[in-house]
């Protein structure tokens, strides 16, 4: 028996049998309860066979195939992996009934003692949160800025009670499943249509991402982006204290970049700073591409009483992700560039944007159905493009909108860059920013980041 949320809980159904479903099965069975996992998969699926070796271990049970509507519904707490909808039937009906359906991001927020600040947005949010986190020195979980695939919150809040604050990159898929969740700062920074599996229509993405704010109180902060017009609305209507993040206008009270930096105002709450925080002759290359995020975190880490001298300390420094507008090196003054997270059409147009030089693009994967005319204004200041993957005749028909006719196909990563470096001349920047998913070609985006990397360095030689 546990108790959380003021719930009392015997029985809890956790769904979905992945690694946020065994970190969810570990921690609920610590805490007393008595835990059954259901997946979706069949029974001798091989993921669902190592899912049943992890479970075995715990004493846990595993019901494969689907989930079972009574099993649900015998269960106190229902806690829902971020993989699984919580429009699925059986959770419908488990609501109706006045059973506790929660996302996992949910049940670690009842569960943590110290203050969450959350990050979300389609493009962006792991390169926020782990600049985020430096400026405050504080743990970063569910992100894949560090590890394949994060730290799920809830373990994180159970190993470490006393950890304050923490960063936490969130997703629409665990934004559907809060109830009560409230950061103490919560920051949007963009929103583009992705996950159109998932959410069907713009407005419903838009409302899962919004919900990031929807618990806070005039006592948390609330940053957002001026320049995207649906983010602006939403975070305009906030009770919390607001900070506007902009490349373009100056805010009342936030963040903004000119052309001799960075520049910040506080409201008396937070400290009542106004002034330059650095010059970009002084920001880490690596950021100098990554202008969003830094403000953007700029602003979060703030809007956290971080101390400025801290924050200015890690835009000096900061060297970067992996797979995010990475340098990977120059050869013959063409300097080559690892954009492989990049899976939409919002972080393709924002690599080409900020980038410093004519950009020969290599681009092409899974494009999920999502609508690619943002690009059309992007593909115009290209230099060249050159297509790979499944969905490659749909951007070169988007490159034909654009006018652009140095557009390349090619049958691989391999003669993709070979073909990429003959396109570009000195000064330029060949850049891998896909605009799709890369399971048409590779494992997952670090597989297809890894291998253009490989293959970049192996022509330096």
């Amino acid at each position: 028996m546990m108790t959380v949320g003021g719930w009392q809980v015997e029985r809890a159904v956790v769904c979905g049998g992945g690694y946020s479903g065994q970190a969810l099965a570990r921690t609920l069975c610590r805490l007393g309860a008595q835990v059954t996992v259901t997946d979706s998969r069949a029974a001798d699926d091989p993921t669902v066979q190592a899912s049943l070796r992890v479970f075995a271990d715990l004493g846990v049970a595993l019901v494969a195939g689907g989930h079972d509507a009574e099993t649900i519904a015998a269960a106190d707490l229902v806690v829902v992996s971020p993989g699984v909808s919580i429009k699925e039937p059986a959770l419908r009906a488990a609501r109706e009934r006045g059973v506790p359906v929660w996302g996992e991001i949910e049940l670690a927020s009842r569960l943590c003692t110290g203050r969450l600040i959350g990050i979300t947005g389609t493009k962006g949010k792991s390169t926020t949160a782990a600049l985020t986190a430096k400026m405050l020195d504080a743990p970063l979980t569910n992100s894949e800025a560090y590890t394949a695939r994060g730290i799920p919150l809830i373990e994180l809040v159970v190993d470490n009670p006393n950890a304050d604050p923490i960063v936490v990159e969130v997703t629409s898929y665990q934004l559907e499943g809060i109830d009560q969740m409230r950061p103490w700062v919560s920051t949007l920074l963009n929103i583009a249509e992705d996950h159109t599996d998932r959410h069907p229509t713009r407005d419903e993405y838009a409302w899962a991402k919004s919900r990031i704010f929807e618990n806070q109180t005039d006592d948390d902060c609330a940053v957002y982006n001026l320049d995207d017009p649906a983010v602006r609305a939403i975070g305009e209507r906030q009770p919390a204290v607001r900070l506007g993040v902009s490349e373009r206008e100056v805010p009342e009270y936030g963040v903004w970049s000119e052309s001799d930096g960075v520049h910040a105002r506080l409201p008396e709450s937070l400290g009542g700073y106004a002034g330059t925080l650095i010059s970009w002759d002084d920001v880490s290359p690596a950021l100098l591409v990554q202008k969003p995020s830094l403000l953007a975190a700029t602003a979060t880490a703030l809007g956290a009483r971080a101390r400025v001298a801290d924050v200015v300390e890690v835009l000096r420094s900061f060297p970067g992700l992996p797979h995010r507008m990475e340098r990977v090196t120059e050869i013959r003054g063409v300097t080559y560039v690892n954009d492989s997270k990049a899976t939409n059409p919002l972080a393709t147009g924002n690599a080409i944007a900020q980038s410093p030089a004519p950009v020969v693009l290599i681009a092409g994967g899974l494009t999920k159905g999502i609508d690619l005319s943002p690009l059309v204004e992007p593909f115009r200041r290209l230099r060249a493009l050159v297509l790979i993957g499944q969905d490659a005749p749909l951007l070169a028909a988007v490159a034909e909108q654009a006018g652009l006719a140095n557009t390349h196909r090619a049958d691989s990563l391999e003669s993709a860059v070979s073909l990429a470096q003959s396109l570009a001349e000195p000064g330029d920047w060949v850049i891998l920013s896909p605009c799709g998913a890369s399971f048409d070609m590779f494992d997952n985006f670090s597989h297809r980041g890894e291998r253009f990397r490989e293959i970049v360095l192996s022509l330096a030689k």
